[in-house]
């Protein structure tokens, strides 16, 4: 399974928190979160790629947040009261992931999980980790590393 087998190791069962992207149901690692804020009014940043939303202060650090909607090639939604950013440590700074909603909470066992296909409804399956099959659908685990690599704009000649 490679990177899925090392996401998961050493503990064979996990919790993951299912977020809704448009029509894909993404999950993300519970000991990976800080935490869920519902608060989306946040400041533009120039001169960033189009899926950077923005920043937001939160108890005095700059959380960059990143839609993933636009991560994912889909058209951004207004922000709303249901929308949600979960925000994730990654390299060392807080980073916040802006997402329709929050659905669940799922237990996964290891074993359960398969190797993500080459893209998942039109995303790059590069962004996920794995699947994980239920009865209501799939669910994508999200792989941070792919997800959060920075992508320099292209320069003008």
């Amino acid at each position: 399974m490679g990177e899925t087998s090392a996401l998961l190791a050493p503990a064979l069962v996990r919790e993951w928190i299912v977020l809704e992207v448009g029509n894909i149901r993404c999950g993300i690692l519970i000991t990976q979160i800080q935490e869920i804020n519902k608060q989306i009014d946040m400041t533009p940043v120039h001169h960033a790629p189009a899926y950077v939303r923005g920043v937001i202060n939160l108890r005095g650090q700059i959380v960059t947040v990143v839609d993933l909607r636009i991560k994912f090639g889909l058209p951004p939604l207004d922000l709303d009261e249901e929308r949600c950013i979960v925000v994730v440590r990654w390299s060392g700074e807080n980073i916040g992931l802006l997402a329709d909603r929050i659905q669940d909470i799922v237990v996964a066992d290891a074993a359960d999980i398969l190797d993500p296909p080459a893209n998942i409804r039109g995303v790059t399956g590069a962004f996920f980790s794995g699947i994980y099959p239920m009865e209501q659908g799939l669910v994508a685990f999200l792989c941070l590393p792919e997800l959060l690599k920075y992508e320099a704009p292209a320069r003008l000649s």
